[in-house]
Order: structure tokens, then C-alpha cells, then sequence
């Protein structure tokens, strides 16, 4: 495909290929492609759904006439616009004539007047992109709302069950395992459980966030603030932006790629400055896995298997200097503390000093006699 310099309404309208795809008369390549241009250009996908109306309206399909009075002011800006449109190349398969060029500019002033100007005065932007994803989907989708006050919960038809919270929305196409990639679409708050399938990862659009899994559990926080949350439970997941250079590559690849997560760490997009930033959960818990009440019991343990063992239970990395520490050892009972009070604990005792960086914990000491 060319380049792609589409930025106004008429760039799309006197687009041959676009026209061929709006009426239906596209090649299957041509028509995934234009499908994808929302997603691959979100910023131009405001003009692209606008540009489709324009034409489907002209076609008599979709739009309705305004009340008289709008009518009246709208007929008065053609009127004085009228001699500024320019007829496409007459040998264009899809031309369209000059009464009809005019009646594209009543409909397109026609929309901005009613559903366009109430569509762009959406005033979150985290629904408003939400509208756009599910508006550009190649497959009619089936979408879920809560409502109430409480969470709510969502099965799929292939296994995996989604809990959707209180003023959430949710999207996904009605044949959802009949796909070669299960795709969802969410604003709001969301807990997943995904049913493990290598052979058809599953996506969570949400805002300008794209999560990819396997099967695993976790949680997308998506709403009106300007950061975007992932946190995972169990398992691994894989993050990355709709604006990645290498977006459709992490999505087609059999592997996890883009920024990955694991237990108790938690991936915040803050939209101002574009970052994806990974850490540590505020409250690390346990995995989900046999933990016997010795496993947190110290007598004269040395320190590297007091910290696997914490590695262990909570599937978190400790980043120590295991030759400095190698005299340290550590008699001590840590059961029903939190994660972060069991190293404070730890540290205080050897004189010792942890932090967080990227999802890591990191211990610095000057070492034990």
C-alpha cells in the first residue's frame, strides 16, 4: 500500500480505493487493509468514520434529514460555499457529480451540526476511543455495560470469563472462538480470566493500551484519568501501545513481546508523556501455590535462600550482591506480614536498605561480618 497522507475529509471522499471499500467493491486485501486504518492511524480515525458516513449517506443509507431549521441554516452555508467544490477527474470509476459534491457538504455540515459535534464533545477521551475501536472492528461485536453497583460477570465462549465493574463496558465479537485471535474491547475496570490457548492469543484494547495473552489473570483499569493500569495475578501478559513502530509484529508473534509483566507487577501508561512504566504491585500477595507455614521460618538461614524463598511465594525478582552478603544469615519469623514489612524486617536486621525499580526488588548492603 502507499503511503498513507489521508488527514482531511476530502482526502478520503476523492480516495478510489476508499470509495471501493465504503461500497463494498473492494478486493479482500484492499478491504483488510481499510479496515486496519483506524487502528494503525488512530488520530485520523475521527475523518475516516466521518468520511464513510458522507458516502453511505450520499448512497441514501444512513442519514437522517435535521429538523427544518437546521435545514434552513445549513441550505444558507452551502449556498455560499458552493463554488468552491471542485469536481473529481471525470474518468474516475467512482466520480461523483457536482449535485451530489453539494449534497456531500450538506450531509458533512449536516453531521457536524448533530451527531458528529455531540461524538467529538465526548467528554473522555477513554470512551471516546473506546467508541472508535468498536466502531472500525471487522466483525459485528456484542458489547455488555454495567450499570449497577455491582461487579458483574461475563463468561466467553472459549473458557475465559471476564468481571466487569461498576461503569464498565465491554465489547467482543458474538462468534468469539470462531476467530483466529480473541479480541476484546474495554473502558473502564475489568478483571480477566483467560482461558490458556497459545494457538489464539487474546487482546484487551483498551484506550491507546493493547494487552496480549496466553492464558493468564489479570486486570485492566482503563477510565477517566490519564493513566492506564495492568496489573497481573497469575501468569504473564505483554503490553504495548497502538502507536508501537512494532505493533502489528508483537501482535503476529507466537511469543510474548513488548513490554512483559509477571505476578504482582503492574504496568502504568501515563498518557501525557507516552511511558509505559513497570512495577511492583502497592501489596505483593502470594501465588497461588502450596505455601507451608516453615517457608517463612529463619534459624541461621543464609541470605540467598531467605530471598529464593521470598522469590518463591511471591514470584518476584530480588536483585542482590550475592558475594557482599555471603556472611549474612538470618534467624527470624515472618509469617502474616505483608511482602514489603518481611524485607523492611529483613534489612533492618543486617543493616541492609531495599527499593523497587522496574518491577524489581533491589537490596544494597555493605555486607555482614
Amino acid at each position: 500500500m502507499k503511503s498513507f497522507n489521508h488527514s482531511e475529509l476530502r482526502d478520503f471522499l476523492e480516495d478510489e480505493s476508499f470509495r471501493m471499500w465504503v461500497f463494498g467493491e473492494a478486493t479482500p486485501e484492499l478491504a483488510q487493509w481499510w479496515e486496519q486504518v483506524p487502528l494503525l492511524y488512530p488520530e485520523k480515525a475521527p475523518v475516516f468514520h466521518r468520511a464513510k458516513e458522507t458516502l453511505l449517506a450520499i448512497q441514501g443509507e444512513t442519514f437522517t434529514l435535521p429538523p427544518a431549521r437546521v435545514r434552513h441554516n445549513i441550505r444558507r452555508i452551502t449556498e455560499a460555499t458552493q463554488p468552491a467544490v471542485e469536481p473529481l477527474n471525470p474518468e474516475r470509476r467512482y466520480t461523483l457529480p457536482v449535485w451530489r459534491w453539494a449534497a456531500a457538504a450538506v450531509l458533512v455540515i449536516g453531521m457536524a451540526w448533530l451527531g458528529w459535534d455531540q461524538y467529538q464533545r465526548v467528554s473522555d477521551p477513554t470512551t471516546r476511543i473506546y467508541q472508535e475501536l468498536t466502531t472500525s472492528a471487522a466483525t459485528p461485536l456484542e458489547e455488555v455495560t454495567n450499570t449497577t453497583s455491582d461487579n458483574k460477570l461475563v463468561m466467553l465462549t472459549d473458557g475465559s470469563s471476564v468481571l466487569l465493574l461498576p461503569n464498565s463496558r465491554i465489547s467482543f465479537p458474538r462468534e468469539f472462538n470462531s476467530h483466529a485471535q480473541r479480541e476484546v474491547y474495554l473502558t473502564g475496570e475489568a478483571f480477566f480470566e483467560v482461558a490458556k490457548n497459545p494457538e489464539k492469543p487474546f487482546f484487551v484494547y483498551a484506550n491507546n493500551i493493547i494487552t496480549k495473552v496466553l492464558g493468564t489473570s489479570f486486570t485492566v483499569k482503563a477510565t477517566k484519568d490519564d493513566q492506564i493500569n495492568v496489573i497481573v495475578k497469575t501468569g504473564k501478559v505483554s503490553v504495548f501501545t497502538r502507536s508501537d513502530k512494532e505493533r502489528v509484529e508483537k501482535q503476529q508473534s507466537k511469543q510474548l513481546a513488548g513490554l512483559v509483566l509477571t505476578p504482582n507487577q503492574r504496568m502504568v501508561f501515563d498518557q501525557e508523556d507516552g511511558r509505559l512504566l513497570r512495577s511492583l504491585v502497592d501489596s505483593p500477595t502470594i501465588l497461588d501455590i502450596p505455601i507451608q507455614r516453615a517457608m517463612f521460618e529463619f534459624s541461621g538461614t543464609p541470605i540467598n535462600r531467605v530471598f529464593a524463598a521470598l522469590e518463591r511465594a511471591y514470584g518476584v525478582e530480588i536483585v542482590f550482591d550475592e558475594e557482599v552478603m555471603k556472611n549474612c544469615f538470618l534467624t527470624a519469623s515472618l509469617d502474616d506480614e505483608p511482602l514489603f514489612e518481611k524485607l523492611s524486617m529483613i534489612c533492618r536486621t543486617l543493616d541492609a536498605h531495599h527499593e523497587q525499580m522496574d518491577g524489581k526488588i533491589i537490596i544494597t548492603s555493605k555486607g555482614c561480618r
